[in-house]
């Protein structure tokens, strides 16, 4: 299995069947006149178990753990969130899973926010990536 991509977004929502929608992608910049600001957003994992894999990961839990530090060094929120592997209609075909983590975040200071996504398969294999919050001031007009 494999960390394929990580989105950020400005919400997500989840269907009965387990798909998960994301609303407002690439939202990664919070354009305010004044710190501090409260957000929202959505972190969307996406893991793919490779072909013929699908019976070894199904029921397994995957765990996936953001952690938001900002420009100064300091940990401002973690969070965590877990799904499972449920049995593929296909079994020969690659299996996917999604699982959104939402933060609730207060920002503190400009720049760019590193949100770091560490996710784990039961006890096992420990995947990591990163992607980037940007906090600015908005753009000068002129009168």
């Amino acid at each position: 299995m494999r960390l394929e991509w990580i989105l950020l977004a400005e919400g997500a929502g989840t269907n009965a069947v387990g798909s998960v929608t994301a609303i407002s992608i690439n939202s990664n910049v919070v354009s305010t006149p004044a710190v501090p600001v409260q957000t929202k957003r959505v972190v969307v994992t996406h893991f793919v178990g490779e072909q013929g894999e699908s019976a070894a990961l199904t029921g397994k839990d995957v765990t996936v753990s953001a952690r938001v530090v900002s420009p100064s060094g300091d940990a401002i929120l973690a969070h965590s969130a877990t799904g499972k592997f449920v049995a593929p209609i296909w079994p020969d075909l690659p299996s996917g899973l999604d699982i959104a983590v939402e933060l609730q975040l207060r920002l503190t200071e400009y720049g760019t926010h590193d949100i770091v996504i560490s996710a784990q398969v039961d006890v096992g294999t420990t995947m990591e990536g990163r992607t980037q919050l940007y906090v600015v001031e908005p753009p000068k007009t002129n009168p």
